[in-house]
């Protein structure tokens, strides 16, 4: 299980700048492989992307448009799959009603992803949404410095929130999930694994 957190870049922006920097966060080097190359011909949709298994604290990826946003205004109000959290924000649930377009994804330039095991631990004793919350942090002061508008997606609660907002939150929530992973996952796969 992996901890996705992902950060909505909302005014324009070159993408292979935020990404050469996001790179430079996690410590990648010249020897750090990386792709840039479409996920959807149809929609225009590219993705830049580190090569996953290379050591590195997060698996960072970067969706973008060229040229153009990666969700517009309009298409950020429609209801699709693909823009809405929910898995199908179309339906009517008596409890939750009708969807009100709160649970959709913002309009916005690009959508920065770092994903992390939820085991992971490094020297400084980071699990991974501490690593998270410092990514999104370094990543927003870098983005300030800029002019630029962000904001940042909890996977843990769902929530979009503006700038800095609700940070902590993802440290604690890291630790949680660490803990569950630890608690529960480990002892269940080392019991498997122990089986004759």
């Amino acid at each position: 299980m992996t901890l996705d957190t992902r950060i909505f870049v909302l005014d324009q922006i070159d993408p292979q700048e935020v990404f050469q920097h996001c790179r430079e966060l996690l410590g990648c080097t010249d020897s750090h492989r990386w792709t840039d190359e479409t996920w959807s011909a149809n929609s225009g949709h590219w993705t830049l992307s580190n090569t996953p298994g290379q050591g590195l604290p997060a698996w960072l990826m970067l969706f973008y448009r060229p040229g153009t946003p990666l969700r517009t205004s309009e298409q950020a109000a429609e209801h699709d799959e693909g823009i809405c959290n929910l898995p199908d924000c179309s339906w009517y649930d008596e409890e939750a009603g009708a969807c009100d377009g709160s649970d959709h994804l913002p309009a916005c330039w690009l959508t920065v992803s770092f994903d992390t095991a939820y085991g992971y631990s490094d020297e400084r004793g980071y699990g991974c949404g501490d690593l998270h919350a410092e990514l999104v942090a370094r990543l927003g002061q870098w983005l300030d410095a800029r002019g630029i508008r962000w904001s940042w997606q909890n996977e843990f609660t769902g929530e979009i929130h503006a700038s800095y907002e609700r940070l902590l939150d993802l440290a604690s929530g890291g630790f949680e999930a660490s803990a569950w992973f630890r608690t529960t996952v480990l002892p269940a796969i080392e019991a498997r694994t122990a089986r004759p």
